[in-house]
């Protein structure tokens, strides 16, 4: 073949492949085309330039044809992904672009979402997921390691479950390659080809990473923090500077959430680490600061921008989630560690905006609940609150300033009561969660309780005025019993009063003791003091009233205020007067829950209340009016009279039987239950539960609740009162039902005619048992009786049973041989499939050899014509060798006669004698010289066509050369096929013997069969007959038997019937198989001789082809 035959050949195969993806001319493209052809360029090029441009293409068309390409293009791009990108950097981003495109999907997908079908489609199998994985670790480029970073996010958002489950099984370096890239500064996480910002990008993507392929997996998340996750995340948090960093912070600090929710081995690993007291340093707070000293100006007044103080919030709940709940071991560790001084100072002495502090407050409630510890801290700690101050001439700018120090205790119940002082008062949350919290201090504390409570007593003892600032105990008294004179001033805070009942009740709730330390506090009456309330409900009879009196007039006075208030709504109306109603309600609901909390189980109590007859129609009058009231009012007016109902166990003016025509006729049983109803339905009641875990929304990007969002909100009761008073509720409900003089805990009145009813029905019983025990007996002795005649025929029961049982296992043989013979026979069908598919696979073989033969043959001419045209080439070039030779002779015969004429000529013409001899001798040299011309004319051109033919053969001798090394190859491929050909007609030739074998073991296992079933069929003859001279036997009468044994044998006679038949029925059905696999034998034993002839015919044409058939294999055919 000529070279410019090559090059037409190559010419018309670049340009085919050209048209094949441009299209015919004139004739648009579609899409579909387009993807088709790029796709098989992907599957077909050799290079990877071409494969690389084909994936830029898809990844362009996948923006708007995006199923078409996922449903054509997902393989070949995960091949892509597999083989090429760990090699290649730009076709890895390409593809991975390419992918993240097909996967994405929509914030809310459907079940037919087209990207949720693609993800699941590459998460079909774990290996796509692992070239993912080991991308991120292995690929020296900062594309690709991002764009798998981010493709990795898509996947575990998705399906969360599968790909965790495929990360967990990746090879290495897996989970460790991930957590390489958080360290910017170790070698594998910086390559030599990215910067350090590259890497920074690389590592923030990481943190995005963490929280969903952790989500709900705790054996991951295990894997992930045992690996040194917990490290590398606050050494980030470190870098970046704590609290005060900016978002990079924070999805580290999600990480960390994400590791330790839920999951306890985790939470206890990371107590072990000692990462506990680095908390601290997060937000500021020096590490080690002594008990004593101060907190430093620096962390009290801080600048609070969005960002930290979300930063703030997720280390907050991380340290709930680090407690837990009491009695853990790391309830010890925040106070070692400086935890709990740290949040102390942040909700009470600082800056901090007030959904910070009620985070604070909200986590120090599990750490202070039943931890001495903690409790202890509180109770000793001194702290120095900020106080917010307008612009004046000694603060000409404002801002803060510090108050004296104070005691912890005292500090938070001021900030409870009067709100918080850096925000002028507001702060609702925040004063909820205090309250909370100060429940928690009290917890299993009964020190602090009683504590708190002796200052109560003493404030009242040593000072008929109480000082709001003196100490806890004043704060608290100062709030219950402080109320406005008229209508609520702008001035006035309905919450002061409500917290303070709060705070009071927790001091005395369960404890009888405090009770009476709260009823022995009572106040001096008269006008001693300036501001005496004149028109106080609290008659002036007695030189000092109790504590418990002036609550009670304090409800009352609440009580007429909130009517005058509904009465001036209803004839004036406004907005005004509509809040005035709320918030009365508010105080009264306040002095209630008090009052519930302190007359439950407290008989005492109960007494002291109802002295005052008065105190008893302040509850029935809102029970029993039904407009311009409150139902949070009547429900607890109707509750606390059912307290005073079920603990008034002591002597006095108005007892249980005072009080049971009262809620029996002047209220009525259905109204007292309804108003409790309703009140266990109010919204506002059934809205408050416990505290809730804010990391949820915190973790979800959402922010604290903003300062606008907090003025919307309300409060009514705390979580303490709600459950007591659930827990409670039936059984005051059910308390008006007894009788007023039956003793506690004494059954009801008709338990005597239970008793008579119980004591009539276990006499039945017992004759109803005396009955049976002796017709028991009659059954033993009967039996006795029938025992020898039972024996005999329980001997012949089981000899046929035993019968049965043999036949009945020679027959579960029987079926399994069909059973073994059934699937012999399938399989041998099967062979003949795979016999007839080898028999089509031969004859495309076969004319796949002839085709390769005529190539070769072609190949071969060829390389014949090119040898001869080389032979003939070389030997013209041998041929103008030798006249070249033969010229280069003669020229040098011509220079030397040119140089004896030259010399003749000298001679001449210094001979001035020879005229006529020296112009010959001119005339000849004058033609030696023109002939010399001509030869180094001839000579050149004849150089030239020399070097012309050289070039040629040269050229002609690469092209055989090639068509040489093709011939060759064509011929080691025409042998591998050979004999990859004469194997597979080999190893067919075995499966046929083997067939026949097989076919030949069936018969013989048919005819066995058969035997067999011979054989049953006499033995279930005999057993007929035995059977029969066993019906003919002549039974027993009644008498003799007493009618148990003779039935017994009958039903066993007819349980044997029945089998037998079942024993013939399964003969009949074998026969018939046997009949059907004769039947399918012959038919076999024509498929093998279809088989047989046709393998003759398959030889036969191999010898035809020119292949060699062995001297055994044509034996066996012959035989």
């Amino acid at each position: 073949m000529s070279t410019q035959q090559l090059t037409s050949l190559f010419g018309s195969r670049l340009s085919s492949a050209y048209n094949q993806l441009r299209g015919d001319l004139g004739a648009p493209q579609t899409a579909t085309d387009t993807i088709g052809k790029l796709v098989d360029k992907i599957q077909t090029s050799a290079a990877v330039e071409d494969r690389r441009t084909a994936v830029l293409g898809l990844k362009g068309l996948s923006r708007d044809w995006k199923e078409d390409v996922g449903r054509r293009a997902l393989p070949s791009l995960i091949a892509v992904l597999e083989h090429d990108a760990p090699f290649d950097s730009e076709i890895a981003r390409a593809t991975l672009e390419t992918l993240m495109q097909l996967c994405e999907t929509v914030e809310k997908p459907t079940k037919d979402d087209l990207g949720l079908f693609f993800t699941d489609a590459f998460l079909e199998v774990p290996k796509p997921l692992h070239s993912l994985v080991n991308l991120i670790s292995a690929s020296p480029s900062f594309y690709p390691r991002y764009f798998a970073v981010q493709f990795l996010i898509q996947l575990t958002t998705a399906r969360p479950t599968v790909a965790q489950s495929y990360i967990m099984s990746s090879p290495p370096p897996g989970i460790d390659g991930i957590l390489a890239v958080l360290d910017t500064k170790s070698p594998s996480a910086t390559p030599s080809m990215m910067g350090g910002g590259a890497a920074e990008m690389l590592r923030n993507e990481a943190l995005l990473l963490l929280p969903p392929m952790l989500s709900g997996n705790q054996d991951l998340q295990k894997i992930v923090a045992f690996s040194g996750a917990f490290e590398k995340l606050f050494q980030i948090i470190d870098q970046e500077g704590g609290a005060d960093g900016g978002i990079v912070v924070q999805d580290a600090l999600a990480a960390v959430a994400c590791l330790l929710r839920f999951n306890v081995s985790n939470q206890n690993y990371f107590r072990e680490l000692t990462l506990i007291p680095q908390i601290p340093r997060i937000l500021g707070f020096p590490a080690s600061l002594p008990a004593d000293e101060p907190t430093p100006d620096e962390f009290a007044l801080q600048y609070w921008s969005d960002q930290k103080i979300h930063n703030t919030g997720l280390v907050l709940g991380l340290i709930r989630m680090l407690v837990g709940g009491p009695g853990g071991g790391n309830q010890n560790a925040m106070v070692s560690s400086g935890v709990t001084r740290c949040l102390l100072e942040l909700s009470l002495a600082s800056n901090a905006p007030p959904s910070i502090k009620s985070q604070c407050l909200s986590t120090l409630t599990p750490i202070f609940t039943a931890s001495s510890t903690n409790q202890d801290l509180l109770s000793s700690l001194l702290v120095s609150p900020l106080l917010a101050v307008q612009a004046d001439d000694e603060h000409p700018g404002g801002g803060f300033v510090r108050v004296p120090a104070k005691p912890a205790v005292e500090a938070l119940v001021a900030s409870i009561i009067d709100g918080d002082p850096t925000t002028g008062g507001k702060g609702l949350k925040a004063r909820a969660a205090g309250v909370n919290m100060f429940e928690a201090y009290l917890s299993s504390n009964d020190e602090g309780r009683i504590t708190i409570l002796s200052t109560l007593v003493t404030s009242v003892a040593d000072n008929l005025n109480i000082d709001p600032a003196s100490n806890a105990g004043s704060l608290i008294l100062s709030g219950v019993l402080e109320l406005p004179h008229s209508s609520i001033t702008p001035s006035f805070d309905p919450y002061r009063p409500l917290f303070s009942c709060l705070l009071l009740s927790h001091l005395i709730r369960n404890s009888e003791h405090a009770k009476k330390l709260a009823r022995e506090i009572s106040f001096p009456s008269g006008d001693t003091d300036p501001d005496h309330d004149p028109d106080s409900a609290i008659e002036v009879e007695e030189d000092k009233i109790p504590l418990l009196q002036l609550v009670v007039g304090n409800l009352m006075l609440a009580s007429r205020e909130q009517a005058e208030s509904v009465n001036r709504a209803a004839r004036n109306g406004g907005a005004e007067a509509t809040r005035e109603e709320e918030e009365w309600t508010r105080v009264m609901v306040g002095y209630l829950a008090l009052l519930c909390t302190w007359l439950w189980d407290s008989p005492k109590s109960v007494k002291e209340f109802l002295s005052e007859s008065n105190n008893l129609q302040a509850l029935i009058q809102p029970i029993t009016q039904n407009t311009s009231i409150d139902p949070l009012v009547q429900g607890l007016s109707a509750f606390l009279l059912g307290v005073c109902y079920e603990f008034n166990r002591e002597p006095g003016e108005i007892t249980r039987a005072t009080l049971h025509p009262i809620l029996h006729s002047r209220i009525g049983p259905d109204q007292f239950v309804s108003r409790m109803a309703r009140l266990r339905e109010d919204p506002r009641f059934r809205a408050v539960q416990p505290d809730e875990f804010e990391l949820t929304s915190l973790l979800n990007g959402q922010p604290l609740m903003g300062e606008e969002e907090e003025e919307d909100m309300e409060v009514w009761f705390d979580w303490a009162f709600v459950d007591f008073w659930k827990n409670h509720y039936y059984t005051i409900q059910r308390s008006i039902a007894i009788d007023p003089d039956a003793p506690r805990n004494a059954p009801p009145a008709d338990d005597t005619e239970t008793a008579a009813i119980i004591m009539s029905l276990r006499s039945k019983l017992k004759t109803q048992t005396d009955e049976v025990t002796n017709l028991t007996n009659k059954i033993e002795s009967l039996q006795k009786e029938a025992k020898g005649e039972k024996g005999q025929l329980i001997e012949e029961v089981e000899s046929l049973s035993s019968q049965v049982a043999s036949l009945s296992t020679q027959l579960g043989e029987s079926v399994k041989r069909t059973e073994k013979l059934e699937g012999e026979l399938d399989t041998l069908k099967q062979s003949y499939a795979d016999l007839e598919k080898t028999a089509a696979a031969t004859q495309s073989t076969a004319t796949e050899l002839e085709s390769v033969k005529e190539e070769l043959k072609q190949v071969k001419e060829a390389h014949e014509k090119a040898s001869s045209e080389l032979s003939l080439a070389k030997l013209s070039a041998k041929g103008r060798e030798g006249k070249f030779k033969d010229l280069e002779n003669k020229v040098k015969k011509l220079e030397e006669e040119l140089e004896e004429a030259v010399k003749a000529k000298e001679v001449a013409g210094a001979g001035a004698a020879a005229g006529d001899g020296a112009s010959k001798v001119e005339e000849e040299v004058r033609k030696l010289e023109e002939e010399n011309k001509k030869k180094d004319e001839e000579l050149k051109k004849l150089g030239e066509e020399a070097k012309k033919r050289e070039e040629e053969a040269a050229k002609k001798e690469e092209v055989a050369k090639k068509q040489e090394e093709e011939a060759k190859k064509k011929e080691e491929e025409w042998n591998i096929k050979q004999k990859e050909w004469e194997a597979q007609v080999k190893a067919r030739e075995d499966r046929v013997k083997q067939l026949e074998e097989n076919s030949k073991s069936s018969e013989q296992k048919a005819k066995s069969a058969e035997e067999k079933t011979v054989i049953l069929e006499s033995k279930i003859k005999e057993l007929e007959e035995k059977f029969a001279t066993a019906a003919s036997a002549p039974t027993l009468t009644p008498a003799e038997t007493t009618g148990g044994s003779n039935k017994q044998a009958k039903k066993r006679a007819a349980e044997l019937d029945a089998k037998v038949k079942e024993l013939e029925a399964s003969l009949a059905a074998e026969k018939t198989k046997r009949e059907e696999e004769a039947k399918e034998h012959e038919d076999l034993l024509v498929l093998l001789d279809e088989v047989t002839g046709k393998r003759a015919r398959d030889k036969q044409l191999m010898k035809e082809k020119g292949l060699e058939v062995s001297e055994d294999e044509e034996g066996e055919d012959e035989e």
